[in-house]
């Protein structure tokens, strides 16, 4: 139970069980406006390239298969590639492993991919750093892409340290977060390395809806507008424009 003389219980309660709803309220109201911005925004020009496709289904498979091939990377740069494949590959697993807790706190292989997925997206996001700071990238980085990045790092490798060294307890995760989906909140597992770890996970998914960051969710409306050949507009003949 909470003392309610701890500084630090009390600290962990409002970073476990108040800024929680914080956090995704504020994400899901900037993902809101920005989805809002993005579908009234006005299109004066063609904005679909060749090959225009005119199957929805068709065209978000293209944008999945793009996002875990990097197409982009892979022609342009190698390093970059490599960086991005293992961010990429590593976040998604390590976001799918930490989303299991809505079902279950426990899966049989979850040690040893969740340590591979969390040092792999960790390095990427180094990488990307260090890419960043080289004179070509250094012109037109700005000091919010080495916060975004430098939070991230920070967050990822707390997380592998915690996992690791085994320092959480998996019931008590699980019925932390549980608490927090059915308005039911407990305490958060009490190691306070645990406790930084989700404040800065909290403070990198509010920070996510803005600037550059919303590139993993705006690019499935941009890419459906670049791909979508129903978007070329009509000229008086019927043609395509």
């Amino acid at each position: 139970m909470r003392d309610h003389g701890d500084p630090m219980s009390g600290i962990a309660w409002f970073v476990g069980n108040i800024l929680p709803y914080i956090t995704w309220s504020i994400f899901f109201i900037a993902l809101l406006y920005n989805f809002l911005k993005w579908f009234f925004i006005p299109r004066p020009i063609v904005w679909a390239i060749f090959p225009a496709r005119y199957n929805t289904l068709s065209i978000y498979a293209n944008i999945v298969k793009r996002i875990f091939t990097l197409p982009g990377p892979l022609f342009v740069d190698k390093v970059i590639f490599v960086l991005a494949l293992l961010f990429h590959f590593g976040l998604i697993i390590s976001l799918s492993l930490h989303a299991k807790y809505i079902f279950t706190p426990n899966l049989p292989i979850e040690y040893l991919l969740g340590t591979a997925a969390g040092i792999a997206a960790a390095i990427g996001s180094f990488g990307f750093v260090i890419r960043r700071m080289t004179l070509k990238e250094k012109a037109v980085s700005t000091p919010e892409d080495y916060f975004s990045l430098i939070l991230l790092i920070l967050t990822l490798s707390l997380g592998c340290y915690l996992r690791i060294l085994n320092l959480v307890d998996h019931e008590a995760m699980w019925s932390w977060v549980i608490g927090v989906l059915t308005l039911r909140p407990v305490d958060p597992p009490a190691n306070p390395i645990f406790i930084v770890h989700i404040l800065l996970a909290q403070i990198y998914i509010a920070y996510l809806p803005f600037k550059t960051l919303m590139h993993p969710i705006g690019i499935f409306f941009g890419q459906k507008v670049i791909l979508d050949g129903r978007h070329i507009h009509k000229t008086k003949e019927g043609d395509q424009a």
